[in-house]
């Protein structure tokens, strides 16, 4: 009985060290980062992955020197194939990139915010809409209260405010944001999406300066290009007249 249980104990070792000298070392690291982030004077841990690396940059900006970052390196665990999907004229702007690779520490190539594009630009031509708005982004809504806000004067293709909420994900980290800025009339939201990633934002437009000055946390219907914009003001305008018709006497009837 000793020889046959040696012979196994033996295999198991072989195949034990095979797997182990197959697997990767990759760089581990996940955060977040609340403007420009730098690894390269950073020592991150290390993780044996048996499949590959991967490393993954996520942001989200207002447009106006406001972003929400998350960086997150480790062992590849998404599938071999598919496409990143994004919209260049949907607003707030936003990136993701992800990359995987099968050599040891293969997955230290976006290491600073340098490694993306700028999500700030300067208008060209350098022209404002004479919209104000409430500009903020945070991923707790107590980041996002408008006395924690700026007050930008919005480029001049946007005409109207925007306020929402929504998630940044990677794999199975993942954070919530909480946003308002400057938007275009068309209202477009549609964030950029993958089989690994996806910043999903739900929220709504309004006319009139500062008016996106409500609750960030309520649940929004996803904006589009085809969503009316209702204001604030006319808001409150379709709720007082119940009011009004009540005071003045009765229901309101119209003459066939």
């Amino acid at each position: 009985m000793g020889a046959p249980r040696a012979i196994l104990l033996c295999l198991y070792g072989s195949i034990l060290c095979l797997t182990v000298s197959q697997a990767l070392q990759c760089y581990s690291f996940q955060h977040v980062y609340f403007g420009p982030f730098d690894l390269s004077a950073m020592k991150l841990a290390n993780v044996s992955c048996p499949y590959g690396c991967s490393e993954a940059v996520l942001s989200l900006d207002t447009g106006y020197r406001s972003s929400v970052t998350l960086v997150q390196k480790g062992c590849w665990t998404g599938p071999s194939v598919g496409e990143m999907q994004s919209s260049e004229d949907a607003l707030p702007p936003d990136y993701s990139v992800i990359r995987g690779c099968q050599t040891d520490w293969c997955n230290a190539e976006l290491m600073s915010h340098d490694t993306i594009p700028n999500l700030s630009p300067a208008p060209n031509p350098p022209t404002l809409s004479g919209t104000e708005c409430y500009a903020c982004l945070g991923t707790r809504p107590e980041d996002c209260t408008p006395r924690k806000s700026r007050r930008v004067q919005c480029h001049q293709d946007q005409s109207v405010c925007f306020q929402g909420n929504g998630e940044m994900s990677v794999d199975n980290f993942s954070v919530p944001v909480y946003i308002r800025t400057c938007h275009r009339p068309s209202c477009t939201i549609l964030g950029t999406t993958s089989p690994w990633t996806d910043i999903d934002l739900q929220g709504f437009c309004c006319e009139g300066s500062l008016c996106n000055g409500g609750s960030v946390t309520q649940p929004f219907t996803i904006a589009s290009a085809t969503a009316p914009l209702l204001a604030p003001h006319f808001l409150a305008l379709l709720l007082i007249i119940p009011l009004l018709v009540g005071t003045l006497g009765g229901p309101l009837c119209l003459s066939p």
